[in-house]
């Protein structure tokens, strides 16, 4: 009589699978460390205190989504509210009619520009009609501006008085609060 152990095709196949699923697994979370790895240290080489949130800001030019050639300190003498957005952050898409508000409101005593960060056209265009924006907005070319302000992130708002000094940077999506508080120092400030 054969004694000799047999084993049903495939039974040697689960340790390989196991073998392969713990490598996906470890590759996988390897590359989320690597990632958390890279915001980290760009945080470090990027710190906040190094955005342009005191002092002169940064001049720059655009062409606005409708064709009008543009530069912040063409609007020297008057306060500016400057938003960074892209179409696919969903804060974005929640402080826009905020935005929207604020612009109609005070149109005439505060100039709102929004520069759109790694976007593509017709996707800026779409988010911009979707809800209706009418200050200006244009592409932020190879986000030349976005590293002139050490933006971090978007949505990202900088206050500028009428000389032309930054008074203030708010992070992430702002309320109305936020935005009346904020509007309320550029008109009146205290020197």
């Amino acid at each position: 009589m054969n004694n000799a152990v047999t084993s049903s095709p495939g039974a040697g196949d689960q340790p390989p699978r196991s073998r392969r699923g713990g490598v996906i697994l470890f590759g996988a979370l390897a590359l989320v460390g690597i990632g958390l790895l890279a915001v980290f240290y760009y945080g470090i080489l990027n710190p906040p205190s190094r955005r342009a949130s005191e002092g002169l800001a940064p001049d720059f030019q655009i062409t606005t989504y409708d064709g009008e050639a543009m530069a912040l300190s063409d609007f020297r003498g008057t306060p500016v509210v400057l938003n960074f957005w892209a179409s696919w952050c969903v804060p974005c898409r929640d402080e826009q009619p905020l935005l929207q508000a604020y612009w109609q409101r005070y149109q005439g005593e505060v100039v709102f520009l929004g520069l759109n960060y790694l976007d593509q056209r017709p996707n800026a265009l779409a988010y911009l009609a979707e809800f209706g924006v009418t200050y200006p907005n244009g592409p932020d070319m190879g986000s030349r501006i976005y590293s002139a302000y050490r933006v971090q992130g978007v949505p990202e708002t900088f206050f500028i008085d009428a000389a032309g000094q930054v008074q203030g940077v708010h992070v992430g999506p702002m309320t109305a609060r936020d935005l009346e508080q904020r509007i309320s120092q550029l008109l009146n400030p205290t020197f």
